[in-house]
């Protein structure tokens, strides 16, 4: 076989194949619909590993009362790895 022959079927098969998957092929499917959700809302995120064990959560701060918007990182046992909002002159 020539190499224009070669080229001239490797050409028709490419295009076959690009066909025949519009066809096999089922059509895209898209995560979100036009009725998404606009907001999540929780208590607190809890991380966790693998295995299943707390590693951190973030949560409102319970000594802040919930009047100054003062959220918390917190690690397993407990103590503040980050935070932020609230009022710092009343810690």
């Amino acid at each position: 076989m020539n190499n224009k022959l070669s080229f001239a079927l490797l050409i028709i098969a490419g295009f076959a194949g690009g066909m025949l998957t519009r066809f096999i092929m089922p059509p895209p499917v898209f995560a979100q619909n036009a009725m998404a959700p606009t907001e999540v809302r929780a208590r607190s995120f809890v991380l966790t590993d693998r295995d299943g064990h707390t590693v951190a959560t973030l949560e409102p701060d319970p000594m802040s009362g919930g009047t100054w918007g003062r959220i918390v990182l917190r690690a397993a046992d407990g103590h503040v790895i980050w935070a932020a909002g609230g009022s710092s002159i009343w810690r």
